[in-house]
């Protein structure tokens, strides 16, 4: 290969390692990752563009704090260029979900040691599927991507990965925030591995704890805990709509669940028929941002497989794990949900 690249002395020698490493030993498969130069000005260029029509969005068209997401997202594109800091976020996630885990939810690559800098970072490589190709990948080896087998198999992966996301954000408040799926190979038959940790979010402990508060609610259908829930990590809200306890609880569903409605395929915060229209968001914090994307691309991988699922009613116990630890609840009892067994279906 021919490669033309502006990289410094370091760079130049980690890649050159990396290559030499490869001919000594060709049974291991490494993957290097070399930052194109230039990438980072033209990213802060559009980043800059985005934020003005964000403000322009917000004040003439959409009921939403755009520009605080702008923000966050700004901060996060700057991780991206970092990949010392993206080897370690590697490396903690990877060991926090070893330790929690008799066996980790999902497969995390593992850094190779002294092969780091900030334009070059070499990593294993993991031999997978990517998981828009698995319904082709199981026509080719006879399975009906339709069945119940294929449904049973993506039920799986789809637990393992929405597990691992619960694991990170609540239990340890640092948690990989790109799940799109570009990042996610299928291995071993069901085995998933998540990649790419340029972008890491480390929450505060107390919006970490009030957003488990949330969590809670939203699997109990709890509009009161809704409410308090959002108010405590300073969600601010101007209502336009009688019923504020209800519309602020599917605004709720619709930004930090991934169920849906029966037979509703796409459900936007933005949508015309979405509670934004009647319950404006002045202020939202920022450091939510990344989890409110998680969960979006979370949902679009359920609706993608065709499968209905409420991360909120799985992550309930881990929610709860982390209010006790902290000492903010003295048992793991919710309190009884506000709304009737036919209306908890949505």
């Amino acid at each position: 290969y021919s490669i033309s690249l502006k990289l410094s002395l370091l760079g130049l020698l980690l890649l050159h390692r990396c290559i030499e490493r490869g001919l000594n030993h060709p049974r291991q498969m490494l993957l290097s990752r070399v930052q194109h130069p230039g990438a980072e000005q033209l990213m802060m260029v559009d980043i800059r563009n985005m934020q003005a029509f964000a403000l322009f969005l917000q004040k003439y068209d959409i009921n939403f704090d755009l520009f605080s997401a702008t923000k966050e997202m700004e901060k996060q594109i700057c991780y991206e260029f970092d990949f010392v800091r993206e080897a370690r976020a590697m490396e903690r996630i990877r060991e926090f979900l070893r330790v929690s885990n008799k066996k980790p939810p999902v497969m995390v690559p593992r850094v190779i040691p002294g092969m780091i800098s900030r334009e070059v970072l070499v990593m294993e490589f993991i031999q997978g599927t990517p998981i828009m190709n698995l319904s082709n990948e199981m026509s080719k080896r006879g399975i009906d991507p339709a069945g119940k087998l294929a449904a049973m198999a993506k039920q799986k992966i789809l637990t393992d990965l929405t597990l691992a996301y619960g694991q990170m954000i609540l239990k340890d408040g640092f948690f990989h925030a790109d799940p799109h799926p570009g990042n996610i190979l299928i291995c071993n038959n069901t085995e998933v591995a998540l990649l790419d940790y340029g972008q890491v979010k480390e929450m505060p402990e107390d919006l970490r704890l009030a957003y488990a508060n949330l969590v809670i609610a939203m699997a109990d259908d709890d509009l009161l805990r809704t409410k308090e829930s959002l108010s405590e990590f300073g969600f601010k809200t101007w209502s336009i709509a009688d019923n504020e306890l209800e519309e602020l609880f599917q605004l709720s569903l619709r930004m930090f669940d991934t169920r849906l409605p029966p037979g509703v395929t796409v459900l936007s915060p933005f949508a015309d028929d979405s509670s934004l229209n009647k319950v404006g968001v002045e202020s939202f914090p920022e450091e939510l941002f990344s989890v409110l994307r998680t969960i979006q691309l979370l949902r679009g991988l359920t609706v993608g497989m065709g499968l209905r699922f409420s991360c909120a009613q799985q992550w309930k116990p881990i929610a709860e794990e982390a209010l006790l630890k902290a000492g903010r609840i003295k048992d793991v009892k919710s309190r009884r949900p506000t709304r009737s067994f036919l209306r908890r279906l949505f």
